[in-house]
């Protein structure tokens, strides 16, 4: 009996494994305990700030998530960008699942030469599975997708959707397969495309009499998905064939609730012309304003407002102090559990409220249940009034939260100017440092606040050269900060020769962050424009994957080879093409490199973009003399690759090349 055989993507290549991995970094360790007790959002939380600090391992976890759509709206691209952060940087398990990405075509073009790419960097490092998928692809066996007649129908329907195959799943449709087919877990097969945000699927299996409101047997529902996912479109689609906007999940959350809580403000909106219910309570008797304010979604509770919802301390005009207090200290449940009214007053930014507080005695230097001080959630909330009144209140200053961090570190995160200003003559120290050993300025640099990071270094801060997850402040700056920002950086003592864990300097940074002056200006103040990199990759070929032409003519100009190559054999303009990057392609021509050079399965820079459906890259190559009749290590011509592209226009062009060159079956 023939099989049914689906490309499964990320789900099986990267089987959550990261029990067996070595956690050292605590943080790690919380989100890994978070995944194992799904709670995924959590995880979420504590990823996003280590991976965007460039924790190669955390990357890893984030993209696993974004493909599960764990915690995050479920995201192909999101999933591809944070395995291409982590796999840049040598993790073998990112490497692999990249390379499958690209095989594939989820989340990516789909690219074989970029495949076999990062299946080669994984197997050498051992990894069984990439070694194996390599195998099968430099030797031309590939599982496809298709539907067998001897499968049977709902389930070739489940596949057809799980692999986003329309003309399949309209064939078996229109054959009489029912668009209430429902998985081995009883799961709607509608509920799966819409968990893939496959809106055309979604119409065609409402078309065909899906049950929009049809409901696993965990409580989910379509409109609960797109909702929490801000699938706008999608959830007006199901609102116009009858989802019912009264029902909940399982904790009590109405599809308004979940678009709420996530801050989904289209979303928001579809829902409430749609007549949702604003005042429902969930199972922890929290309404979608208390949601959208307790995840700190403004223009969200001023949405619902509009609609009549109100948070439980919402202040009425003609209240006095002595009723907001009253109503604030019995307020101390729900999205304000465990919180001190100072806390809450603070948080809120109730100025008046603050002052009775403090004249009543509230100590303006307790630490709450997250660690925080009033001072700490002030400048975190960027309540500037309510900061002057409590240091006018001896609130100590440096005083640090659980983290370490001070009031100035999250002034300067938040990018408030008129903050760090008011903190910085009150006397707050930017020295300190919290316990990742980040200071003030390494938060503004971060976090791309210009302004605040030029105050703080007119005050005489001074950049830190040590390895702060993985990076040097210099690191962050010249990706983040302009170049006279930089080079105060420098003028402060930033030491340019660092290296991370990986090799990898400030100048390699800079040529992945895109301003050419900068990259010039690092050059002029570096010696080490040569290096080479363990698969042998250069600068150069670090600006090529990162499409940044600009910098791919200054290095040139500066004597880097345009035609050297990695181990694999790969030119710049060959990873240029292979990505579809035409502007890099064509700064790298215009620098005289080698159309026709191969690397080491015989591909060109052309065989390369037209196999990554890049027809302007293949236009400015056949014009420069690519050689169409050249062949891999495959006996494949570029011609032959042009008849299976995707892309009408490629072929139209290698058709065009080919007769005006009169070129016809070369051997």
């Amino acid at each position: 009996m023939k099989r049914f055989i689906m490309i499964v993507c990320v789900t099986v290549l990267m089987a959550f494994t990261v029990e067996a991995a070595a956690l050292g970094d605590a943080s790690l360790d919380t989100a890994k305990l978070a995944i194992r007790t799904q709670d995924y959002a959590r995880a979420v939380t504590i990823l996003k700030p280590l991976a965007r600090k460039g924790d190669q391992q955390a990357q890893y976890m984030l993209a696993v998530l974004y493909k599960n759509g764990q915690g995050v709206k479920e995201s192909p691209k999101n999933s591809a960008y944070w395995l291409d952060k982590s796999a840049r940087q040598g993790y073998e398990r990112a490497q692999y699942s990249l390379g499958v990405l690209y095989e594939e075509g989820a989340g990516v073009k789909k690219n074989r030469e970029s495949a076999i790419y990062w299946y080669s960097a994984a197997a050498k490092q051992g990894h069984k599975n990439a070694e194996i998928r390599l195998q099968k692809l430099q030797s031309g066996t590939h599982e496809t997708v298709s539907i067998d007649t001897e499968v049977a129908p709902q389930e070739a329907l489940l596949l057809a959707v799980d692999a986003g195959d329309i003309k399949v799943a309209e064939k078996l449709l229109a054959q009489g397969v029912s668009a209430q087919t429902r998985d081995r877990h009883q799961r709607p097969v509608l509920l799966d495309a819409v968990t893939q945000i496959d809106s055309a699927m979604v119409k065609l299996l409402i078309k065909y009499g899906a049950d929009v409101n049809a409901a696993d047997k965990y409580k989910d529902r379509p409109i609960f998905i797109a909702a929490s996912s801000g699938e706008k479109s999608m959830v007006s689609e199901l609102v116009k064939h009858g989802a019912k906007l009264n029902l909940k999940d399982a904790n009590g959350n109405t599809a308004l609730m979940l678009a709420a809580a996530k801050g989904h403000k289209s979303t928001v909106s579809v829902l409430l012309a749609a007549k949702s219910p604003v005042n429902t309570k969930n199972r922890n008797g929290e309404t979608a304003i208390m949601l959208a304010a307790k995840n700190r979604h403004q223009a969200t509770v001023n949405q619902l407002k509009k609609y009549g919802a109100r948070l439980p301390l919402e202040q009425q005009e003609g209240m006095t102090v002595d009723q907001k207090l009253a109503i604030l200290t019995s307020s101390t449940s729900g999205v304000y559990k465990n919180w001190q009214p100072l806390m809450i007053a603070v948080w809120r930014g109730q100025l008046d409220v603050t002052a009775a507080l403090l004249n009543k005695g509230a100590d303006p230097n307790q630490l709450d249940h997250e660690g925080h001080t009033p001072l700490t959630r002030a400048a975190l909330q960027g309540h500037y009034k309510i900061i002057g009144v409590l240091i006018q209140n001896k609130a100590n200053i440096n005083l640090a939260d659980k983290d370490g961090k001070t009031p100035l570190m999250y002034a300067a995160e938040q990018g408030s100017d008129k903050i760090v200003t008011k903190l910085l003559a009150a006397g707050a120290d930017f020295r300190l440092t919290d316990q990742k050993q980040r200071s003030a300025l390494s938060y503004a640099l971060l976090n791309k606040h210009e302004t605040v990071s030029n105050r703080l270094l007119d005050k005489g801060a001074s950049p830190t050269s040590t390895l702060v997850d993985g990076k040097t402040d210099l690191m962050v700056a010249v990706t983040t900060m302009s170049l006279p920002t930089v080079k105060r950086l420098v003028d402060a003592g930033a030491d340019i020769t660092v290296k991370d864990a990986s090799g990898h300097d400030a100048l390699w940074y800079g040529i992945g962050g895109g301003d050419a002056s900068t990259v010039t200006y690092l050059i002029n103040n570096h010696a080490d424009i040569n290096r080479r990199y363990s698969n042998g990759s250069t600068l150069l070929h670090q600006a090529a994957m990162f499409d940044n032409a600009r910098v791919v003519s200054v290095l040139i100009d500066r004597g880097l080879a345009v035609d050297v190559k990695t181990e694999d054999g790969n030119t710049p303009l060959m990873i240029a093409a292979s990505r579809g990057y035409s502007k890099t392609v064509e700064a790298l021509i215009i620098k005289k490199a080698d159309v026709n050079a191969k690397n080491d399965i015989g591909n060109t820079a052309l065989m390369l973009s037209i196999m990554s459906n890049d027809a302007d890259s293949a236009s400015l190559l056949l014009d420069a003399g690519a050689d169409i009749s050249l062949r891999n290590a495959k006996r494949e011509r570029a011609i032959d690759l042009a008849k299976t592209s995707d892309d009408e226009r490629i072929k139209q062009l290698i058709r065009k090349h080919e007769e005006e060159k009169k070129v016809f079956g070369i051997f």
